[in-house]
């Protein structure tokens, strides 16, 4: 009698713990699923929000432009095909009435993040003037802080045929 009950208790236990290693196991794939779901929402919104970003952020350095009565307007946003490589920091975008093209982008200084744009002579493939734009009062005094070398980097990134900007200059 008593082996009887043994046995009973140990099939029990292990029905226990079987029952709660799939408990476990099934806790954890919803866990994963939640976390799976979150990223390809994430994702979704990133991918299908992508034209409206790309217009907001025209509309925004347009508007910037204005107030620092800078003449120049950014016309329209120029997609990347696979011959250009993947430039994945920043947006090229046309000049109203300039055969230029402009990079808008982000440079990092102390933490924080510089709205910056580069006009590209179409001609040379050179950024003009040999300057980054700041895009705002703030960044202005925060670039003046940057070493020239690291400014000149940035530029010289932007210039590189590795780059493969969209100049239409023969490099």
């Amino acid at each position: 009698m008593r082996h009887e009950d043994e046995s009973q208790y140990g099939k029990k236990q292990s029905e226990r713990s079987w029952f709660r290693t799939q408990d476990t196991l099934k806790e954890r794939c919803f866990f994963m699923a939640w976390i799976l779901g979150i990223l390809l929402v994430g994702w979704g919104l990133w991918f299908f929000t992508q034209s409206q970003r790309t217009r907001v952020l025209r509309q925004t350095v347009n508007q910037v432009l204005e107030t620092a009565q800078d003449s120049r307007r950014l016309d329209d946003l120029i997609q990347q095909p696979l011959s250009w490589g993947h430039i994945p920091w920043g947006n090229w975008y046309t000049l109203t009435g300039s055969q230029d093209r402009v990079l808008v982008f982000s440079l990092m200084s102390n933490g924080i993040f510089i709205p910056c744009m580069a006009v590209v002579s179409s001609g040379t493939g050179k950024v003009v003037d040999g300057t980054i734009l700041p895009l705002t009062s703030h960044p202005e005094q925060t670039l003046k802080q940057i070493p020239p070398g690291l400014i000149n980097i940035y530029i010289q990134r932007i210039e590189s045929p590795s780059s493969l900007a969209p100049t239409g200059a023969a490099r």
